[in-house]
């Protein structure tokens, strides 16, 4: 973050205002939780809460600023009709001034982890700034990007949607130079008549790429040729990424991982051999290749890359005496990304130990809710994992499929299975939790 994100100067011809033109600020926040000195606070009226209660609080440091949508009674607030319109004018301000290449992320899984593995990469060559956490709808992109200060090389945006129309509104105030679209699967389907309108949906990135940009493609998606249709149409250059024949190629030989760069091969030290995290290597590796990298700077930048909380994550835990290798994948669930955790877990390594799976639901779904979910039996009962216990309501319909061996439990809640993790578990298991968050399985083992 630069000492002055915004001058006063900046901020009153912004908003038409007149504040002390001898304030500066340094960050831009909406969550009144995260209150510092010199900060831009907005206060957005959500859901479940109101930023307008906090403006008091706020404003009791005198170098702090409040946007509000009432009446001020403070020299340090400006009005103006809509906060979170207020938001994205100031977003808009802060990308218009950038020189940053922008980099803008979209896909059904995988958003997070690659935004993070840019943000470190990059930072190799440049100041770099991203979305935080997994902040990428209507409030969290603009106020990622009224984040972005004038002085960044790069900045990294996440951007989500669970209705057709949101991410071309997302993309039009980023305006990226680089897109990605990670993958295409049945993730928010309840919202949509089918798959093909996800695809549509996350093909809206490609309206707010910057003149002469590119995006960014996964080659081994089903939907490759129909995303690559549309980047032709709009004559956007198309670079991809895969296990198939690609610009970036994954090839994997036994326990060895080499990338192919057009055709010439790079060994990168990696110890995460997850398909998913390779995707995202491979994703990462076109942009530093777009922006003419060297890329052998990067060999050891991805063996020690810190998986975020909830998307995958191992740690050894202990429940009363017994030892076990936890994989947190509840951060979030969906066909595809249940397909890969499944995938990955089934290859590691049995030796003596037993694989056990607590699985949430798939939430978002729609009418093919059931579907889904009775698939996943179907791959489960293919795998060598030894147990599956289930946690929820749509999650029975995988749970009737499950052949007898697999079965552990049918739990209809986290209050059960609090109770009896300790019994359900023993000594040196290997435990994969994967669920959508709202489940709660995420809060419950991010604790251990």
């Amino acid at each position: 973050m630069s000492k002055k994100l915004y001058t006063s100067g900046e901020i009153n011809a912004v908003f038409n205002s007149n504040i002390n033109k001898n304030l500066f600020f340094n960050k831009v926040e909406i969550d009144s939780r995260q209150l510092s000195n010199r900060i831009i606070f907005f206060a957005i009226k959500g859901v479940n809460d109101d930023g307008h209660r906090y403006v008091k609080a706020v404003l009791k440091n005198k170098n702090n600023l409040a946007i509000i949508s009432v009446k001020p009674n403070n020299l340090r607030s400006i009005r103006t009709k809509n906060t979170l319109e207020g938001l994205r004018n100031l977003a808009s301000y802060a990308r218009q001034r950038s020189n940053s290449k922008i980099i803008a992320i979209t896909g059904s899984c995988g958003k997070t982890s690659l935004k993070n593995l840019l943000n470190i990469s990059l930072s190799k060559f440049g100041k770099t700034h991203s979305s935080p956490k997994s902040f990428n709808n209507h409030y969290g992109v603009p106020y990622s990007l009224a984040n972005l200060s004038s002085d960044n090389k790069y900045g990294v945006f996440e951007l989500g949607m669970s209705f057709k129309g949101e991410i071309d509104k997302l993309v039009n105030l980023v305006k990226p130079h680089i897109a990605i679209i990670t993958n295409i699967g049945p993730a928010h389907l309840e919202n949509f008549k089918n798959i093909n309108g996800i695809c549509k949906a996350k093909a809206e990135i490609m309206n707010g790429i910057c003149q002469n940009g590119i995006i960014i493609l996964n080659k081994d998606d089903k939907f490759f040729y129909s995303l690559k249709k549309i980047a032709d149409h709009k004559n956007i250059k198309v670079l991809t990424f895969g296990y198939s024949k690609s610009d970036i190629q994954i090839i994997k030989k036994s326990a060895k991982v080499f990338f192919k760069i057009k055709n010439k091969i790079f060994k990168l030290k990696i110890k995460n051999f997850n398909k998913s995290f390779l995707y995202n290597v491979a994703a990462t590796l076109c942009v530093h290749y777009y922006l003419n990298h060297n890329i052998n700077l990067l060999k050891n930048n991805f063996n020690n890359f810190k998986i975020p909380e909830g998307r995958g994550n191992e740690k050894k835990i202990q429940i009363r005496n017994k030892k076990i290798l936890l994989i947190n994948d509840s951060y979030n669930s969906n066909p595809v990304s249940l397909n890969e955790a499944i995938y990955n877990f089934s290859s590691r390594k049995k030796n003596k130990c037993r694989k056990i799976l607590i699985m949430g639901d798939m939430l978002e779904l729609g009418k093919k809710s059931k579907y889904y979910h009775q698939q996943a039996a179907k791959i489960l009962n293919k795998t060598n994992i030894d147990k599956v216990f289930c946690v929820g309501s749509e999650v029975r319909h995988t749970y009737q499929k499950l052949n007898h061996t697999k079965k552990g439990l049918l739990i209809k809640n986290i209050s059960f299975l609090k109770e009896n993790i300790f019994s359900i578990l023993e000594n040196n298991d290997i435990l994969l939790v994967k669920s959508s968050n709202r489940i709660g399985l995420f809060n419950f083992f991010n604790k251990f």
